[in-house]
């Protein structure tokens, strides 16, 4: 007689645990190992990536608590890289920054503590502190979140003080443009007077020239010695004329005079 034999039992959907993934997602550690290296010309950025490195490796062995821990490790890196992008160039960090960087590595210091804490105490303290644990790591979490939105105050001060030094800077520049104008508008002023002296003295120029000329041409001065400074070619009409001298009437006769003796008459 055949035995039969008993049915197998399915294993019980309890005891069919599924198993959550414990390591955090690689491009996480690369993303902090990247940080790290361009990190070590601003040490207080490299503080806080040091503690972030440091709260992950905890993260990544305990496994307790471990949705919260992994939640909070994912948090710290989302704020460390709005850290890293805020902060290009560490000697132009304002103080407020500077502070709230530092406190944000202080945090994360005291996060790592008592992850570690967490991890190095018995199976049976964390069941017995689980619930205390756990409204440790949500309420570090909000600490989290006040830190970085003190960071991001500080940035936005940090923006505004820059937009306002810009705005200084284009007043300025816009102040000196209109006294550049100012200046141009005066020489050009300068110029035009001095073309006119110059025309003015040209004009002048070019009538004693030409009385010269005619003086060469006829031998001997066709002007009398007192002319108005208005006109060279004028007679003074209020000086009284003298003996011997000739209005300017009498000039053309000698003007037809010295033609004839030139032409031989």
């Amino acid at each position: 007689m055949r035995r039969l034999s008993s049915p197998r039992r399915n294993a019980s959907p309890s005891r069919a645990r599924l198993k959550v993934p414990n390591a955090l997602p690689d491009v996480l550690w690369t993303s902090l190992s990247a940080l790290r290296e361009s990190s070590d010309a601003f040490p207080p950025l490299k503080s806080a990536v040091g503690g972030a490195v440091a709260i992950c490796t905890i993260v990544e062995r305990t496994k307790h608590s471990q949705s919260d821990a992994r939640a909070l490790a994912l948090r710290i890196k989302d704020i460390l890289d709005v850290l890293a992008d805020a902060v290009p160039d560490g000697n132009e960090i304002p103080p407020t920054m500077m502070s709230s960087i530092a406190a944000f590595s202080t945090l994360l210091h005291e996060i790592e503590v008592y992850l570690a804490k967490i991890f190095s105490s018995s199976k049976m303290s964390r069941l017995i502190h689980l619930n205390r644990n756990e409204n440790v790591l949500m309420e570090y979490k909000a600490q989290l979140n006040d830190a970085y939105r003190d960071f991001l105050a500080a940035s936005t001060l940090r923006l505004e003080i820059q937009q306002a030094e810009l705005t200084m800077r284009q007043k300025q520049l816009a102040l000196q443009q209109e006294q550049l104008s100012q200046q141009q508008t005066h020489f050009s002023v300068q110029q035009l007077q001095s073309q006119s002296e110059i025309r003015g003295i040209s004009s002048k120029t070019d009538g004693v020239l030409f009385y010269s000329r005619l003086t060469c041409f006829f031998g001997q001065p066709l002007m009398l010695p007192y002319q108005s400074h208005h006109n060279p070619f004028r007679p003074d009409t209020h000086r009284p004329m003298l003996a011997g001298q000739r209005a300017r009437g009498d000039i053309w006769p000698i003007f037809f005079f010295n033609f004839r003796l030139r032409m031989g008459a």
